[in-house]
């Protein structure tokens, strides 16, 4: 370096380790720094330093130009492109022909003043914007000497001028007369070659016309499946340096393909059948020309277009939906077939069975019922009376099933032949409802038969119409609730769209309050041997025979029979129609013995009295214990309770439900049940018994008509004592009450030290380890009496034992899960708390644990049958008495 002061020249290459390598450019920077240029990078001196230390950026490059912006950036030129060094950041960025620049040759940079910087290479001159990072481009075309330029030969004078030197001259430019052209590309297409022909306007591929003006102005291209080889080509509406353009396309929307730089066609071969969305466009550098749209249909085989596919589409489904049709209906057919013929052969068993036993019953009841008739009319003990009577009316409940079977035998033989006679029908179905007077006192049905005519004759067979009548009103009654009513109305009506016969009608119409029919069973209700499944007022069902016969029965009547749901009230009606006048009869039907009978109901037997004596009534009981019967039959229920009245105090009720009320206000000491009941059944008050801790010491007999082993099972997994089948041995029943009854005895005197007089004798107390438990367990439930929060957890951690050693240990001895059994002690102090009334049901509830004292209501009342309120009030009322 040359001292300007002592005009003195010194070398520093021995103190940069500069020796023998060749300095490029030099760049002085006013923080006192001197930046060389060599074939090995750049090497940045610090001149302030005693020893000129330096340290090396971009190593391995060959050096042009060295530039430093106003930002203090200092930019290098070299053989491998841009690169800019940011002395605050000490960060390196580099530029090359990737990101627009013409060529990575660098040889000259100078900065204009206004952010941007003007490079020349050895491929023209680029603008470099610093702000965004783009290039643009000038060449040979646009002015220049020559696009080849001189390594590090650049100046920029007073007036803002920038010079550059190149081999062919000097480019000088004032960089603010130059506006930036923003060059845009338009690109065309100048020809379409098919099998290397150029297509014309007007020209046939096919039967289409493959344009229709032309080429440059087409946009949409038609071919044949056959003409699928074609070509492209396309220029830009400039045409300057094409050298330097690039020409990119695109397929449906698919990546951009680029072509070599001057490369304008392309050439496709083969192509199915289908559309083609071709997009073109032409780059130079960074700048994008606009995107050029056609689109190339080729036109399949006429075997393989879209309307040839719809048909085979829809020939196809048309085929598959037949096949599918004639599959299902086959099926359906064999289904159907199949299930008529096992419904046949199930029915047809089962009738054979029942006739069988039916020929076999007749003799041995006739044999019942008639001397029983006898002693009816002969006996004057009341009590023996009574089981007569109840003997007689189930004797000809059997005697009338067994007639309903063999009358749909002889239906179905076609040996059932009717004799009409003209009946004035109104007494007739009057004397008939005169039947079931008992049966409508008992369950307060209110019975009604509603006409306005003064007479009704009609064709029947009063031998066989008595019993339509009959099955349907037994029929109401059964699904009828007591308190409800039946009415039964007789009217004559004409329908011009009925059969012949029927055009003029008789109707009558016996409607009830019941249960109603679920609109699904409708049809199937006449069908033999057919049972409601879910019938709520009568549980135990029926034989499914008696509304088959009566629908026979009318139609050998040549009428109609249909059910149908009340609109305005509950229940259902069954609507009869019959025919006026005989015409349709034939000679050999009609009765000519008697041509009108006015009366002509069923003969019931006539039977004695039963006079109550009250002093027969008073029994004198031998034992101070309780007996519930809960049965739903009337007849059974007074049978038990007659026969069990000498030995027990007898309770009874007519279902679960009120049984269950009963058992909370009156503990009984056993309870004999029936399980098929309305409302409740007896397995769900047997499990309701026996998951009371108050009241499962109480034994529980069930009755069932049930005999299978699964049944059996069923009721003594609800805890039963016993499981009796009907009919039962009155006998065995009560020997099984008094056992049970006796054995709970005995157990009490253990539990309470009575049975000996051992309690006399002072023992010694060892206490067994499940009762150390339960006394550690009681402790901790009793010291959390009142905390809401105590958990399972908190006991088996102050116990010492595992949650399912606990449950295991408490259902073993006390029968209860380990939260029942918390549950259970909380309301046991409550009933006690309650019991002295020395606190608000509210503040017994908070100091028993439970935070909502409605919650605590409800579980109350679910352990002792009373709400807390009634308890408390039971009990005071006890201590007044």
């Amino acid at each position: 370096y040359y001292d300007l002061k002592t005009k003195e020249f010194t070398s520093v290459q021995s103190q940069t380790s500069l020796i023998n390598e060749w300095i490029g450019c030099l760049h002085y920077s006013d923080d006192n720094k001197l930046y060389v240029g060599t074939y090995d990078g750049v090497n940045c001196i610090d001149l302030d330093s005693p020893d000129f230390q330096s340290h090396k950026i971009l190593s391995q490059n060959v050096i042009y130009s060295i530039f430093e912006d106003a930002d203090g950036v200092v930019w290098l030129g070299s053989s491998e492109g841009l690169s800019g060094w940011n002395k605050k950041t000490k960060e390196l960025t580099t530029y090359t022909t990737a990101d627009g620049l013409p060529s990575n040759t660098i040889y000259a940079i100078q900065g204009d003043g206004k952010d941007f910087l003007w490079i020349s290479t050895n491929a023209g001159i680029s603008q470099f914007q610093k702000k965004n990072n783009k290039f643009i481009n000038y060449y040979v075309s646009d002015g220049l000497q020559g696009n080849e330029f001189y390594k590090n030969a650049s100046f920029k004078d007073k007036q803002g001028i920038i010079w550059f030197g190149g081999m062919n001259g000097i480019t000088y430019f004032n960089p603010q007369d130059i506006i930036n052209p923003a060059k845009t590309w338009n690109i065309r297409i100048t020809d379409f070659f098919l099998h290397n022909n150029p297509v014309r306007k007007g020209m046939k591929s096919g039967i289409h016309n493959i344009i229709n003006c032309p080429v440059f102005n087409a946009k949409e291209f038609y071919l044949s499946y056959k003409d699928n080889v074609f070509s492209i080509e396309f220029a830009t509406l400039e045409l300057n340096a094409p050298e330097h353009i690039n020409y990119l396309y695109s397929i449906n929307d698919e990546k951009w393909i680029s072509l070599p730089k001057g490369v304008n066609r392309i050439s496709f071969s083969n192509l199915k059948p289908g559309t083609y969305n071709f997009k073109i466009r032409a780059k130079d550098n960074t700048v994008y020309s606009n995107i050029k749209e056609i689109t190339i249909f080729i036109s399949p085989a006429w075997y393989a277009s879209w309307w040839a596919k719809v048909i085979y589409s829809l020939l196809l489904l048309t085929i598959i939906f037949i096949i599918i049709l004639q599959i299902r209906h086959r099926y359906r057919m064999h289904q159907e077939m199949l299930q008529h013929i096992h419904a046949e052969q199930i029915n047809e068993a089962k009738l054979q069975f029942f006739i069988n036993i039916s020929h076999e019953i007749r003799t041995p009841m006739s044999l019942i019922i008639s001397p029983l008739q006898k002693l009816i009319k002969n006996e004057e003990n009341n009590e023996r009376l009574k089981i007569y009577h109840i003997i007689y009316r189930n004797a000809e409940r059997i005697l009338n099933l067994v007639n309903q079977l063999m009358d749909i035998r002889k239906i179905d033989k076609g040996q059932m032949f009717l004799m009409f006679r003209e009946t004035n029908i109104i007494p007739f179905i009057e004397d008939l409802c005169t039947t079931f007077g008992q049966q409508a006192n008992t369950k307060n049905i209110r019975l009604q038969l509603h006409s306005t005519l003064p007479e009704l004759n009609v064709w029947v067979d009063t031998g066989n119409f008595d019993k339509i009548i009959l099955n349907i009103l037994s029929n109401a009654f059964k699904f009828t609730p007591e308190k409800g009513n039946i009415d039964i109305t007789i009217r004559t009506g004409e329908d011009n769209t009925l059969p012949d016969p029927l055009k003029q009608y008789a109707e009558i119409v016996i409607a009830d309050t019941g249960t109603g029919i679920d609109e699904q069973e409708k049809e199937r209700i006449f069908d033999r041997f057919y049972q409601i499944r879910n019938s709520q007022q009568n549980p135990k069902g029926g034989t499914g025979i008696g509304l088959h016969l009566t629908r026979s029965l009318v139609e050998l009547h040549h009428g109609i029979i249909y059910v149908e749901n009340n609109k305005e009230q509950p229940g259902c009606r069954f609507i009869i129609r019959l025919p006026l006048g005989n015409k349709h009869l034939r000679p050999e039907e009609v009765d000519n013995n008697e041509q009108k009978v006015t009366v002509a109901a069923p003969t019931v037997p006539v039977i004695s009295p039963i006079i109550e004596n009250e002093e027969e009534k008073k029994v004198r009981v031998k034992t101070k214990y309780h007996v519930l019967i809960v049965e739903d039959d009337e007849e059974i229920r007074n049978y038990i309770a007659q026969e069990f009245g000498d030995k027990f105090h007898i309770m009874e009720s007519r279902n679960g439900k009120e049984a269950l009320e009963q058992i909370f206000k009156k503990a009984p000491d056993l309870v004999i049940s029936d399980i098929m009941m309305p409302e409740m059944d007896g397995l769900t008050l047997c499990r309701k018994i026996k998951q009371n801790v108050n009241l499962n010491h109480i034994p529980v007999i069930l009755l069932t008509a049930k005999t299978r082993e699964e049944d059996n099972l069923e009721g003594l997994n609800t805890g039963a004592d016993a499981y009796i089948m009907k009919p039962f041995n009155i006998e065995i029943l009560q020997k099984t009450v008094e056992n049970l009854i006796n054995i709970r005895q005995q157990l009490r005197k253990v539990f309470a030290g009575q049975q000996n007089q051992e309690n006399k004798v002072q023992k010694l107390e060892v206490k067994s380890p499940d009762e150390k438990l339960m006394e550690r367990v009681m402790k901790v439930i009793n010291d959390n009496i009142s905390n809401p929060n105590l958990t399972i957890e908190q006991i088996t951690n102050e116990v010492g034992i595992s949650r399912v050693h606990l449950h295991r240990k408490l259902k073993e001895l006390t029968n209860q899960t380990t939260r029942d059994f918390i549950r259970n002690i909380r309301l046991k102090e409550a009933a006690r708390l309650l019991s002295e009334k020395q606190h608000t049901i509210s503040e017994i509830a908070m100091l028993t644990g439970f935070n909502d004292p409605n919650n605590f209501s409800t579980t109350f009342k679910e352990l002792y049958g009373v709400p807390p309120s009634m308890y408390m009030k039971e009990q005071l009322s006890k201590k007044e008495e």
